[in-house]
């Protein structure tokens, strides 16, 4: 369990933790020179059954909340420091609020120094605590008189601790490994060593990771978990990680950056987040107001952009976009602590909703709905929710990085979410049932108005439907789309033109006596083809007249233009596809390449050039390499 604590200067954080734990936590020339903490102190209390009270020791001082803000992140419980003397006092409300955006709900009150004062005194500083604590996360909290000096109240309070610490979950060790940096230092014979709280997630001895925002590579060479040696790291550990890489220098690991697995690397400077205002804000807080964003051991400086409404009243919770200076980690249900410009006051908490807004319109009706699905905490329902809102779809591999979910979390998730997906394995784009329906039906309505108003052509091109639907579809999702439909026979290809199968265009009077003429000397030539200037010479026309004839019946799907000079009867090239998915299919592979090709379909190699590239064209195959994968069955391509 991790403890902070919290409280005003001067109240005896760090007296009570060495009387705990036998640790000064004061480790620095200037605060003991001061008597006064500056900096974290860290502190740990071997119990029962192994387990280690890790006590981080923030400072009180105003002057401090930075590096206090960096103690309370990822906690487990708070020891909140009163002084029975003083009472509280300013740092303590102000501890107090940052602790209540945070949502820290765990935690004990130790009422300090009541060898001081008498027994009205204590009664009148405790009546004190309970009426400010009253409407916060912390209204629970038990209110523990203790004396660091005389020693009256330390072991309730130390029994107390290891009571609480048997009763609470170990943290969920899913999602990618993060580990906030709060001290880094070399340390002769090891190297760079780096300490934090890990938010997420575990590693282990030998691991790649990443330090980011700088996306440096580095390897996990040593572990010190609840300061003990160890081969592994857990979320809600205190850890000291020995890293390692390639021209690693101490200079470029600080506090304030992040140690994350390679796949959570994400550095962002603009996000999405749930603000709720402080209630003791004198006006309400504006929009493009300038702030101090604390996340972790993060001090960054940015503006609020707000998305519901001009303003936000005080005590008010609302969407708002925060536009940062400079780039920091960041995923969904992060807490975050807003405080003024000049980092005098705390104005406001917050939870990290997306990370990845669009660049224009990031207060339209749609996108705010998309941030009120994204808020939900449930993973599995959040992302139910927001395939409804979305209709040209979800971009799955932003919402499983903005989640910071694992690849196999990722996995099992997707199996528990009926969805239609498009798209290559790392940039997939998920469909409710109902949006993708609705995309195929904007695809048949506009293949009906191509037909009405291109009446001389045998179907439209993908670029064609794309540029003439009524929303914008993605060339994968469309490259889906189309394929489906033309499986479940609602519509019909012709090479690279789609259309509707009772769509039946004719050829001019003209055009088909001289179709008449051509059809036979073109099944005749087989898969062999016949070039535009040998069948010109066997009719014994001019080759423009025979070029221009074939263009345009290539328009009505009589013919398919495979290159300059060639051109197929669609049933041929069908064939031809059907040959290439044969022999991918007897291929250990499953790929081809073109001199297998070649030899199985005998066309010769200048030809066998000319349809592999025709076939790319068309998306039935796709180059890899020097050999060529089946993107799709020939029957999808070529229809009958």
């Amino acid at each position: 369990m991790i403890i902070a604590t919290a409280g005003h200067v001067d109240h005896g954080k760090t007296l009570l933790v060495k009387a705990l734990t036998g640790v000064d936590t004061d480790r620095l020339p200037e605060e003991k020179k001061r008597n006064l903490t500056i900096d974290l102190g860290f502190a740990y209390m071997p119990i029962a059954d192994g387990k280690v009270l890790g006590f981080v020791d923030v400072p009180g001082h105003e002057k401090f909340i930075r590096n206090m803000l960096c103690g309370v992140a990822a906690i487990d419980f708070v020891l909140f420091i009163v002084a029975a003397d003083d009472g509280p006092m300013p740092q303590t409300a102000e501890h107090l609020a940052i602790l209540d955006l945070l949502g820290v709900s765990k935690g004990a009150v130790a009422l300090t120094k009541i060898d001081r004062v008498d027994e009205d005194r204590l009664a009148e500083v405790t009546d004190e605590i309970t009426e400010l604590f009253s409407a916060t996360s912390l209204a629970d909290a038990p209110i523990m008189p203790v004396s660091a000096i005389t020693g009256d109240g330390i072991d309730e309070l130390g029994d107390h601790l290891i009571s609480v610490a048997g009763h609470i979950k170990p943290r969920d060790p899913s999602g990618n490994f993060r580990l906030a940096i709060d001290r880094s230092f070399n340390i002769t014979g090891a190297g760079v060593v780096v300490t934090g709280t890990v938010f997420s997630g575990q590693v282990a001895v030998g691991d790649q990771v990443m330090v980011s925002t700088a996306g440096l590579p580095v390897r996990v060479r040593g572990i010190h978990a609840q300061d003990r040696k160890s081969d592994r790291g857990i979320a809600g550990d205190r850890c000291a990680l020995n890293i390692t890489g390639p021209n690693l220098q101490l200079s470029a690991v600080t506090r304030g950056d992040w140690i994350v697995a390679v796949n959570a690397h994400n550095p962002v400077r603009r996000i999405d987040v749930e603000l709720r205002v402080t209630e003791d804000e004198i006006r309400p807080l504006a929009h493009w107001t300038p702030v101090h964003v604390h996340l972790g051991a993060t001090d960054v400086t940015g503006r609020v952009a707000i998305l519901e409404g001009r303003n936000i009243q005080p005590g008010e919770t609302a969407l708002v976009q925060l536009v940062l200076d400079q780039e920091i980690g960041a995923w969904y249900g992060d807490g975050l602590i807003l405080r003024d410009q000049s980092a005098r006051r705390t104005i406001g908490g917050a939870r990290v909703v997306d990370v990845f807004p669009p660049n224009r319109g990031r207060a339209k009706p749609g996108r705010l709905a998309y941030l009120h699905a994204m808020a939900e905490p449930d993973a599995p329902t959040a992302l139910a929710q927001l395939l409804d809102v979305a209709p040209n779809g979800l971009d799955l591999s932003k919402f499983n990085l903005c989640r910071n979910m694992t690849p196999v979390e990722t996995g099992i998730l997707g199996e528990l979410t009926p969805m239609r997906r498009v798209g290559e394995s790392d940039r997939q784009i998920g469909f409710s049932a109902d949006h993708w329906a609705a995309l195929q039906r904007d695809v048949v309505e506009m293949l009906e108005s191509w037909h009405r108003t291109h009446p001389d052509t045998g179907g439209a091109t993908a670029p064609n439907i794309a540029s003439s639907l009524s929303r914008r579809m993605r060339p994968d999702t469309l490259g889906a789309v189309l394929p489906e439909l033309a499986r479940d026979g609602v519509i019909a290809f012709d090479g690279q033109r789609a259309r509707l199968p009772q769509h039946a265009p004719e050829l001019t009077p003209a055009d088909s006596k001289l179709w008449k003429m051509v059809e036979p000397l073109m099944n005749d030539a087989g898969v062999r083809s016949i070039t535009v200037r040998d069948l010109a010479q066997a009719l014994g026309f001019d080759d423009r007249r025979v070029a221009t004839f074939l263009t345009r019946a290539a328009r009505l799907g009589f013919v398919i233009q495979v290159a300059k000079n060639r051109f197929y009867i669609p049933d041929t090239l069908r064939g031809l596809a059907v040959i290439a998915e044969d022999l991918a299919g007897d291929t250990e592979s499953g790929v081809i390449t073109a001199k297998e090709y070649r030899d199985r379909s005998g066309i010769g190699r200048n030809l066998t050039i000319e349809v592999l590239e025709y076939f790319d064209k068309a998306r039935f195959t796709r180059r890899v390499g020097e050999a060529r994968e089946i993107l799709r069955p020939a029957a999808e391509c070529f229809t009958d």
